[in-house]
């Protein structure tokens, strides 16, 4: 092992590095810069800087081992690692970095591997508008709050076509940046899972989650937001083909009213619109329909049966929905969805109640109007109770999909007008009740 304790200038030095060691080679307490060098750490090489690497002046980085970059400094980069103007490090091997990556030259990923292990917030930025293509992304760290965050600042980020994003339980935090996931294999994004420990992206628009698609598997969308109260609220977009697509999502962490998505403007066939958060999401590359899957938690958000989508002037009912349960999370799906615009806003949301009653019907078995019975939507809880002129109760059910054929006791009643009484509960328990009669004829 050697070991140096002075700040590095080397302003002069013109020199090729090879590190072939397998013990590891440690630079402390200081900024180690690196100036017009061509520096490689071969496969095995285990080389660490304890107060933060700044290669400059064309400097040539190649890294085939392993690269720990620590902040054990008081100097204002520590533990960062500054590619500067004109320099270039490529290479298959990782890149263990404790606060930011800057990146304002050319980074070539290969098959490499860049973990952001601290547990302050870490930065990937860079001072000059140049972006990083990694290959392996890793968020790992120990910190809560402000700092449990991997930032965006001023550039959008990539991975590779071969690559992976790997959040653990990190935030990757966008801001109004975008990170763009170009490997369209389904696993290409992972996340901690746990329900309450989940890693996730947050944006702010225009910031997004990109996804590249090329199968009608399951896509996640890991999203969610810090940014008030923490909400994880992803979302599965499974493609209807298996064309090269891309699509794109965020979580709005607040009510859709703040970005002119008025909730009044609407359809009229609901009964609320979620009024705490809402999801953006747009087909940035291709034209076929998907299958979306909204997740959010009962508990803390509500009861929420469907969803609707911002047409452009108004929330409008996406028709037929299914819901289910996943861990601690309920969802809603709608199946084979066209998303038809660049700036598509959705939306969970409660439909108002429909209970169409008929005044009249013919129980004569001529296969016309042989049978009294109640069109409702959106109703969890139905009760029908039908009575004669005399008041004797001759039909009664709980259940919406049983009919009234016009009998009592297996006899046919006779022609006449009786009366009825419904009470129902949509499924945010709201109760409705109606009543009237109906003319029973032969």
């Amino acid at each position: 092992m050697f070991t140096i304790n002075r700040y590095i200038m080397a302003k002069n030095i013109r020199l090729v590095i090879f590190l072939i060691l397998i013990i590891p080679t440690t630079y402390k307490a200081q900024i180690m810069v690196i100036k017009g060098a061509i520096v490689q750490f071969n496969a095995g090489a285990i080389v660490s800087s304890h107060g933060g690497t700044d290669f400059t002046e064309g400097s040539t980085l190649t890294n085939n081992g392993t690269f720990k970059i620590f902040k054990n400094s008081t100097l204002p980069q520590s533990g960062n690692l500054l590619l500067n103007t004109a320099s270039t490090a490529n290479g298959n091997g990782l890149y263990l970095i404790e606060q930011d990556w800057i990146n304002n030259a050319f980074f070539n990923a290969n098959n490499s591997t860049v973990e952001l292990f601290g547990s302050t917030q870490q930065f990937i930025t860079s001072t000059n508008n140049t972006f990083t293509t990694f290959n392996n992304l890793v968020l790992t760290g120990n910190g809560t709050g402000n700092n449990r965050k991997k930032s965006l600042l001023n550039v959008d980020a990539f991975i590779s076509a071969g690559g992976m994003l790997s959040l653990n339980n990190r935030e990757l935090e966008t801001q109004v940046n975008d990170m763009v996931v170009l490997n369209p294999a389904i696993n290409s994004v992972t996340n901690n899972n746990t329900f309450g420990s989940e890693g996730f992206v947050s944006s702010l628009a225009p910031g997004y989650l990109y996804r590249a698609t090329n199968s009608t598997n399951a896509y996640l969308f890991p999203v969610g937001s810090s940014a008030g109260t923490l909400r994880y609220r992803p979302l599965l977009i499974t493609p209807k083909s298996a064309s090269a697509e891309e699509y794109a999502s965020r979580l709005n962490n607040f009510n859709s009213d703040n970005d002119g998505f008025f909730r009044i403007q609407n359809d009229g066939s609901f009964l609320n619109l979620n009024d705490q958060f809402y999801h953006s999401i747009e087909q940035t590359n291709g034209t076929n329909n998907v299958d979306l899957e909204f997740f959010y938690v009962n508990a803390i958000d509500g009861d929420w049966s469907s969803t609707a989508n911002w047409t452009g002037a108004l929330w409008e009912n996406m028709g037929d929905v299914s819901s289910g349960i996943s861990g601690g999370f309920s969802s809603i799906f709608k199946n084979d969805w066209p998303i038809n615009s660049t700036i598509s806003p959705y939306i969970l949301s409660n439909l108002d109640a429909e209970l169409t009653i008929p005044n009249v019907f013919t129980p004569n078995s001529d296969g016309v109007n042989d049978l009294f019975f109640i069109n409702a939507k959106n109703i969890a809880e139905f009760n029908i109770v039908i009575v004669n002129r005399w008041g004797n109760v001759v039909f009664e059910t709980s259940d919406i999909t049983v009919f009234w054929d016009g009998k009592f006791k297996n006899e046919l009643c006779t022609e006449g007008t009786y009366f009825y009484k419904v009470i129902a509960k949509a499924k945010n328990k709201k109760e409705y009740q109606n009543q009237g009669f109906i003319s029973l004829q032969y």
